[in-house]
């Protein structure tokens, strides 16, 4: 009897590694409401956050805003909606997902290993710096 518990234990530890790594798959709204994140998997243990929705996402024209800050200048016609703004890497043993690179549209800024994440229900909490700035900031799982 204990031989298949040890099977049983043994078989479904990496599923539900893989089930606490996944929680920050879906959308997730900025604690000001002004804009959604869409984290989805695209390997393991590696996510990637695209922007899903803004609050204001018209131009001056009235058209979808686009990326005018980038420092890219080939990226500067795409539109924000629908753009990669972050890649992550799930730590099991920390249980955290670290920022390997962000970028905020708003500012034009990329910054590469700039801090982490934590899932906590219908929580993120991030914890990210750039050289002296440091912030903190919450997003909320949006429901459907």
């Amino acid at each position: 009897m204990n031989k298949y518990i040890i099977v049983a234990i043994l078989f479904l530890t990496p599923m539900s590694l893989y089930a606490a790594a996944d929680d920050i798959v879906g959308d997730w709204m900025e604690d000001k409401g002004t804009g959604a994140t869409k984290f989805e998997r695209v390997g393991e243990n590696k996510y990637k956050g695209v922007c899903s929705w803004l609050k204001d996402n018209k131009d001056k024209d009235g058209g979808p805003r686009r990326d005018r800050k980038n420092p890219d200048k080939s990226m500067r016609s795409q539109y924000i909606v629908g753009s990669h703004v972050m890649d992550l890497t799930y730590d099991p043993q920390k249980k955290r997902y670290n920022m390997d690179w962000a970028y905020d549209p708003s500012w034009g800024l990329a910054v590469d290993n700039s801090g982490y994440m934590t899932v906590s229900g219908d929580t993120i909490t991030i914890k990210a710096g750039w050289a002296f700035i440091k912030v903190t900031k919450k997003l909320r799982r949006v429901k459907k």
